[in-house]
């Protein structure tokens, strides 16, 4: 896939690279097994072997491991949350000319990703499963994507390492079940660094060429991410054939095969801007939700330190205090990977540096889940750091190789620690399960009743309510705007006490039962609010869901 001689020819006194070693390692190196990885000499054949089918069968088990908690949370089903909902009510909403416009409820997805959540729709159901199914699939995909990336750009235990920590981390295995795009982000932006890194000759075959334009004219408006990987990669690319020093037959060479290649990838996105993503900045307040995660100015180089330190809680998914560790071994896997494989480096460190770089130009937010994307190529380097950590453990000084021994495995075994508990209960780890919680009501309703809704338990409730009868007259929806989303606000109390006063003189005079619906509250802003309602109604009953609260109350005194 990527060539270790840059140019296209080979120069006949180079000596051809063995099968099974990583692009770049030197001829006759053992594969996997890079000059001053500090392993010593070369073991004999038989046991080369067979820690190669050690490595490998570790590699498989965390494959699986990977695929098992993700069909464990998808089919978990729980229901969809605020933004899933308000994705869902815009495919619910529209035909597929009318998703290319700008989203409602202040929402922004790829056309294609929003087209085959349509086409699930449509097909499967409007329901949970069928409307994460895509981002499943995606995935699962991927990790089989990242099995195969790993063989390139990690180093014998590196790889297992890698792969078991892209297979349990929390943080990805929550999108691979969300319907959002973030999971086939990360598909896309492996197929893409794969795809046109294979790129790196100067005379790469015509039908190479039209696989991999294909593939980032469609990847354009399937991941907004996208054109950035493309950017960092065929940059590396060029960097790596160094441009500069080319004969003028080569430069002839180069442009007539990468122009074409370049245009269809410029129209592609010019396409996208102005069909699409225009009309969602300025219809939106997207841009503004944007602003704080940009950095002020091109020297705010405290912006850039702490972007990347929070890249390790999130997406990376380290809890402090591992996060701390995962940078400090993050960078010695950056030390060993420049003093062994410096275009491995090279590589996996572009799509860092153009995204941070779109960034600083204000056009692509280097914070959480948007940067999830980048999660492969940071866990390849963090791999290399952990592997390195374990290698020296018998080395001297015993006192540091030991503390770096436990602070490389802390990395493995915290994450499983997150991650088992919801392969044996999925459910501990639902938030806003307003399915249940409406079911229930609808379950328990009896004639006359009325439904009051707050603020953050609106658009959930639209979606939901169509699978259950509501009569609209019987429905209340708080009209507080502003209404505190987690945490409450100084006089959301005071406001709300003075709204349901209103209700209770108008059209809730005397009603004897009245369900109230909320979500999206702390335990104290719960606690809280029910208080308040103490004093305004009598509580018959309430039943609490992850992250909701139903409570039925008497108005009538």
């Amino acid at each position: 896939m990527f060539s270790s001689q840059p140019n296209s020819a080979r120069p006949p006194h180079e000596p051809t690279r063995q099968p099974g070693n990583p692009p770049g390692d030197p001829p006759g190196n053992p594969p996997g097994n890079p000059p001053g990885s500090g392993l010593g000499s070369s073991p004999p054949k038989k046991n080369a072997q067979s820690a190669n089918r050690l490595i490998e069968t570790c590699s498989q088990l965390a494959l699986a491991l990977g695929i098992l908690v993700r069909l464990v949370q998808y089919f978990s089903n729980r229901s969809l949350w605020f933004d899933e909902v308000a994705v869902a009510l815009n495919l619910q909403e529209r035909n597929y000319s009318e998703l290319l416009g700008a989203l409602s409820y202040d929402q922004a997805a790829p056309p294609l990703f929003l087209w085959i959540e349509e086409f699930a729709l449509n097909t499967f159901g409007n329901n949970e499963f069928s409307l994460r199914l895509y981002p499943l699939l995606a995935g699962l995909l991927s990790l089989f994507v990242f099995y195969h990336f790993t063989k390139l750009f990690t180093a014998r235990w590196a790889r297992p390492i890698a792969i078991f920590i892209f297979s349990v981390q929390s943080y990805f295995i929550y999108f691979s079940a969300e319907l959002k795009p973030y999971s086939s982000d990360v598909c896309v932006g492996l197929l893409l660094f794969m795809a046109v890194g294979s790129l790196a000759s100067l005379r790469p075959s015509a039908k190479r060429l039209w696989g991999v334009g294909a593939l980032g004219v469609v990847s354009i408006w399937l991941s907004f991410p996208s054109i950035l990987m493309m950017a960092a990669i065929e940059a590396t690319n060029l960097i790596r054939l160094k441009v500069w020093q080319l004969r003028k037959s080569d430069w002839q060479a180069l442009l007539a095969r990468r122009l074409p290649l370049y245009a269809a990838w410029l129209i592609s996105l010019v396409g996208l801007y102005v069909g699409v993503v225009s009309k969602t900045l300025t219809e939106t307040d997207l841009s503004e939700s944007w602003a704080n995660r940009y950095p002020s100015g091109w020297l705010d180089l405290f912006w850039m330190v702490d972007a990347m330190g929070q890249f390790f809680y999130r997406p990376l998914g380290f809890l402090s205090p591992a996060d701390g560790i995962a940078i400090a071994l993050f960078l010695v896997g950056i030390i060993s990977l420049y003093r062994t494989r410096k275009w491995h480096l090279a590589y996996l460190s572009s799509p860092f540096i153009v995204t941070m770089l779109a960034s600083y130009l204000h056009v692509y937010p280097f914070r959480d889940r948007l940067i999830l994307f980048l999660v492969p190529y940071g866990l390849a380097i963090l791999a290399e750091g952990i592997a390195v950590a374990i290698r020296r453990w018998q080395k001297r000084p015993r006192l540091v190789g030991i503390l770096g021994l436990l602070l490389a495995v802390s990395l493995l075994v915290l994450p499983l620690q997150q991650t088992l508990p919801q392969l044996i209960q999925p459910s501990r780890t639902h938030f806003d399960e307003m399915r249940p919680a409406i079911a229930y009501i609808h379950q328990n309703w009896q004639p006359g009743d009325k439904i009051f809704v707050f603020r953050w338990s609106q658009l959930q409730f639209q979606y939901y309510r169509t699978r259950y009868e509501f009569d609209s007259d019987d429905v209340f929806l708080s009209g507080i705007e502003d209404f505190g989303l987690s945490h409450l606000k100084d006089n959301d109390i005071e406001r709300l006490s003075k709204e349901i006063t209103e209700l209770k003189a108008g059209p809730l005079k005397g009603e004897k039962r009245v369900w109230f619906l909320m979500a999206r509250k702390n335990d104290d802003a719960a606690e809280a609010i029910m208080q308040g309602l103490d004093q305004l109604s009598e509580p018959l009953e309430m039943t609490r869901y992850p992250t909701v609260v139903v409570s039925l109350r008497d108005l009538s005194k």
